[in-house]
């Protein structure tokens, strides 16, 4: 694991995990700058940066997430927000209950457990990133079906040396994943963001909330995975400091 920090550490922490198969200056340095009055930490994801080494678990990360906490915000976060995986992440840190997050913000946190479609899922997607690595086009309606209609988002954040390890681990924990029974103590509040072009988002909101009944479930209308914070990065910063300052 990795964290690189911008602004002031006296001011109300925000730690944000990233998606799959991405970076997290991909993913979040559109936002940064609207974001001048936190302290922000993007935690880079073994695999997914030139400053880490191989996956091998989330939960190893999830641990050094906790273990950052801990040793250098007195084991206290303002807020934890997640995309995709890295909302699953979110998930599982909260639901630890080892660190104390007084706001949650997940954007198309994956929490569905795929079954027997697991393997298939994993074999897929590895040959996808291939495809893309290698500059190949993967087939309009395929993308459509599983990113949304019309989305390259997901192709425009793809980190470009990610391996088909880091891969293959990262979907076996995410789509095996298990939401921990101890989340329902968590305390603090918790945002799910989802495009109303996702298939799976919505499935997982509903699965969260058996645990935490208040998620403030918000549908974006006509976006797909990722297309929010990608296509609509101003937007996306302002709603979500609506948010943490509710």
């Amino acid at each position: 694991m990795n964290f690189l920090c911008f602004g002031d550490k006296s001011k109300k922490s925000i730690l944000f995990i990233h998606g799959m198969a991405s970076t997290a200056m991909l993913c979040y340095e559109p936002i940064l700058k609207r974001l001048s009055d936190y302290y922000v930490i993007l935690a880079e994801v073994d695999g997914h940066s030139e400053r880490t080494g191989e996956l091998v678990s989330h939960e190893k990360d999830c641990d050094e997430i906790e273990d950052y906490i801990m040793d250098n915000l007195s084991g206290n976060l303002y807020c934890l927000s997640g995309f995709s995986m890295g909302a699953t992440m979110v998930v599982e840190i909260i639901g630890r209950g080892n660190v104390n997050v007084a706001k949650t913000h997940l954007d198309a946190a994956f929490l569905t457990k795929m079954g027997l479609l697991t393997k298939p899922y994993e074999y897929i997607f590895c040959k996808a990133i291939k495809r893309i690595q290698s500059g190949k086009a993967i087939p309009k309606f395929m993308m459509d079906a599983v990113m949304g209609k019309d989305n390259n988002s997901i192709i425009e954040m793809l980190y470009p040396n990610i391996t088909s390890i880091t891969i293959k681990n990262a979907c076996e924990f995410v789509y095996c994943y298990n939401i921990p029974e101890n989340i329902k103590s968590y305390k603090g509040t918790v945002l799910f963001w989802r495009g109303s072009n996702e298939q799976y988002p919505g499935k997982s909101v509903t699965l969260l909330k058996k645990y935490l009944p208040a998620v403030i479930d918000v549908e974006i209308e006509h976006m797909g995975h990722g297309q929010y914070l990608h296509e609509h990065s101003d937007e996306y910063a302002s709603k979500l400091i609506e948010y943490l300052q509710s």
